[in-house]
Order: C-alpha cells, then sequence, then structure tokens
C-alpha cells in the first residue's frame, strides 16, 4: 500500500513539473500580428467601462483592443519601460504597457500626438489597462 502512495506522489510530482516547464516556456503572442476584435476611440472605450463595469469586462476583457486618441501622458517606470496614458473622459484615460521591443520607438513620441494602439483588455483599475500594447499608427 505504502508503494502505491508513493509512486502517486512521485507521478502527481512529474505531471506538475511537466506543466509548470509548459507554462514557462510557452511562447508569447504576438499582438502585432493578431487582428482586433474591437477598433474604437479611446473615450469611447472609457466611457463604456464608466457606464457599466462589468458589462465592459465581458466585452473587451482578454481581447486584443485596438484604439485611437491622443497621448495625455508618456512615462517611464521603474524598469526603464515606456508607458503610455491615452486621453479618455475628465478623470479616467487608457494606460497602455508596452513590451521592451518597442522602447525605441515610443521615445520619439509626445504627449499630445494622435496615436493608434492595440493591446490586450485586462479591465480597468483607474483606468482602462492595455498590456502588451504595440504602436500600430502615429501622427
Amino acid at each position: 500500500m505504502m508503494k502505491k502512495i508513493i509512486w502517486s506522489m512521485v507521478l502527481s510530482l512529474f505531471t506538475g513539473l511537466g506543466f509548470a516547464y509548459y507554462l514557462y516556456n510557452k511562447p508569447n503572442r504576438r499582438i502585432s500580428d493578431e487582428t482586433p476584435a474591437f477598433i474604437l476611440k479611446a473615450e469611447t472605450l472609457v466611457s463604456e467601462y464608466d457606464v457599466d463595469e462589468k458589462k465592459a469586462n465581458a466585452k473587451y476583457l482578454g481581447k486584443v483592443v485596438e484604439v485611437f486618441g491622443i497621448i495625455a501622458e508618456k512615462s517611464k517606470n521603474e524598469k526603464g519601460k515606456y508607458n503610455i496614458t491615452l486621453q479618455g473622459s475628465d478623470l479616467a484615460g487608457i494606460g497602455c504597457e508596452f513590451e521592451k521591443n518597442s522602447q525605441k520607438e515610443l521615445s520619439i513620441l509626445k504627449e499630445g500626438q494622435k496615436i493608434k494602439i492595440k493591446g490586450i483588455c485586462t479591465g480597468v483599475l483607474m483606468d482602462v489597462v492595455l498590456v502588451d500594447c504595440v504602436v500600430t499608427n502615429s501622427n
């Protein structure tokens, strides 16, 4: 009986390690190659979250969204990566978090500039948040 318990524990351990290895080596999504589920103005996305967050989450959460608007703020985080906030409503906007490979392109963007960004919507904190963003057009 003790052998069966030990073998099942060893099997469970190897299964868990195999799954962890798979997740660790899983390739990242390439947002630049994906077709967005929605293309809309930054103000529209923010207003939908302001009106009904639950409904907006059901519609946008985890999906690739392309938004266009005006850069309200450009900043660098503690890791040296740029983040951009697009103008939304009076108090809220869209926070866009970019990957490391986009940093050179982002360094030349300026506040007040029109831009189109594609990323994965992760919901709302103070702003609506898009992650793994790429710039698809800047004027």
